[in-house]
């Protein structure tokens, strides 16, 4: 067997293996016009009719490189269309973003890719973000983060899939193998000209670093630190499991409300080892699973559990901790408030909405949370509501209701007006126009609190789903 099919082989195994991209997905690949990303765009197109799935790219020109940068652009544009492809691409200024929000080039790039991609996701209803990342990428960061200090998270280097999504199917793969396969198949590439600046501490370690390691100490290292980070992600993996076995026995006595809470006395209890997991869950409930603490942030909080009701801390992105008699509060300060203006009926007003926010509409009580959530790993609570995130084509909106407004409330299809289903839910009449809609498109997917459209319901084949629910007012 070739390099090429082996490389193929096992891209699909791990495509397999973590269950990356299922049957019917729309999936998005970042292609940068490097090897690494010519490589798997080449083998996802190959492997895309017999897995079923489509297929597009995304390409961010980082406006750093001038007229190289132009030319990886064209490049991957032709690409694509040589194996006809959707491309889509932007341009952005990371230089500028960097200097003006105090970030490196490197975090400002970063950020600004996956903003892109998901944005991407957004219009074209893209379910999974895929990313090139290799077997030697996995081992610089895992350096790279021994080098900066780190635990047994960090060992544990690039995951297989994020738990926003983003999965990466080449991390089996080494650098000479996929440039192996693009000599095999006649791929040109592109080559990035900074990949040979020093200045950056990524290329530092992979040109100068692991060469001399490789020379002087271990020729094997790729190899050695692939291992470390094996045994690193399996003793994380049963870290996380355990913690979050102890998150829901310590945490919210009502499972994914807001806000979060975290019962004191209990995690006074809980080994250091642990510990650090249950208040970095606690955060992620409260502002998303990709919210990350620093560890001088997670000291604060656990200085702040002997102190008094009404201690609190101001931490960054809008997370705010307090003390309330016994419990340690978590709550994102980052609601949207939704303005409504007095129309013809009710008062009128319109928001789109994604999961990890929350949204208060103005004048009115209480909080609407939406998350994303495996719903393998899903509690249902009272109140709840459930959309299959497949059936959510189109953007997905908050409103008051509408005269007309209809919902499936019938497997066979058949509707009932909005009007009627109050009716029947016996809500007053006084109280209908207080009651959120949740809308895909021009179409009602629920009613916050009540009945869930037979067109949007969680049924066998779900697996990832939409729970939207009241919270209170979000203040504490």
């Amino acid at each position: 067997m070739s390099i090429s099919a082996q490389i193929r082989e096992r891209v699909k195994a791990t495509i397999k293996e973590y269950a990356m991209i299922k049957k019917g997905d729309k999936v998005l690949i970042a292609l940068s016009g490097g090897a690494d990303s010519v490589c798997l765009t080449h083998i996802l197109c190959g492997l895309s009719g017999e897995m079923h799935f489509k297929l597009c790219a995304a390409h961010l020109n980082h406006g750093i490189r001038g007229e190289e940068a132009e030319h990886d652009e064209n490049f991957a544009k032709t690409f694509c269309d040589l194996l006809k492809i959707p491309f889509v691409s932007k341009t952005v200024d990371i230089p500028e973003i960097a200097e003006r929000e105090g970030l490196t080039e490197e975090e400002a790039g970063r950020r600004e890719r996956y903003a892109f991609f998901r944005e991407v996701c957004k219009a074209g209803g893209q379910t999974v973000i895929v990313t090139a990342h290799n077997r030697d990428d996995a081992a610089e960061t895992v350096l790279m983060r021994i080098i900066r200090g780190t635990g047994t998270d960090g060992l544990a280097g690039i995951k297989f899939v994020r738990e926003d999504g983003v999965v990466r199917p080449l991390l089996k793969v080494s650098r000479a193998e996929i440039e192996e396969y693009c000599r095999e198949n006649s791929l040109s590439y592109c080559t990035d000209s900074t990949n040979s600046d020093n200045s950056y501490t990524r290329n530092r370690i992979r040109n100068e670093l692991i060469p001399y390691i490789k020379e002087n100490l271990n020729q094997n290292i790729i190899e050695a630190l692939g291992n470390l980070s094996e045994n690193a992600r399996r003793d994380s993996e049963f870290l996380d499991g355990y913690a979050k076995r102890l998150y829901e026995r310590i945490g919210s006595p009502m499972p994914h409300r807001k806000p979060v809470v975290l019962h004191i006395e209990s995690v006074k209890m809980v080994e250091d080892a642990i510990l650090t997991r249950l208040i970095l869950a606690a955060a992620r409930e409260a502002m998303g699973p990709e919210f990350c603490l620093e560890k001088k942030h997670i000291e604060d909080i656990l200085s702040l559990m002997d102190k008094n009701t009404g201690a609190m801390l101001n931490l960054p992105k809008g997370l705010t901790v307090c003390v309330k008699y016994g419990w340690l509060e978590f709550t994102d300060n980052n609601c949207t408030e939704i303005k409504s203006a007095p129309k013809y009926f009710g008062n009128d007003y319109t928001a789109e909405i994604e999961p990890g926010n929350g949204y208060r509409i103005e004048g009115r009580g209480g909080t609407i949370y939406v998350k994303r959530v495996l719903l393998s790993e899903y509690k249902k609570s009272k109140g709840d509501i459930l959309l299959d995130e497949d059936k959510l084509k189109g953007p997905v909106t908050l409103r008051n209701r509408r005269e007309g407004d209809r919902m499936v409330v019938f497997p066979d299809g058949r509707s009932k007006k909005i009007k009627s289903i109050f009716i029947d839910m016996k809500i007053p009449r006084e109280k209908r126009d207080d009651i959120p809609l949740i809308c895909c498109g021009s179409s009602v997917a629920a009613i916050v609190g009540g009945r869930v459209s037979e067109k949007y319901k969680v049924d066998k084949n779900t697996e990832r789903a939409w729970v939207i629910y009241y919270g209170d007012n979000g203040q504490g």
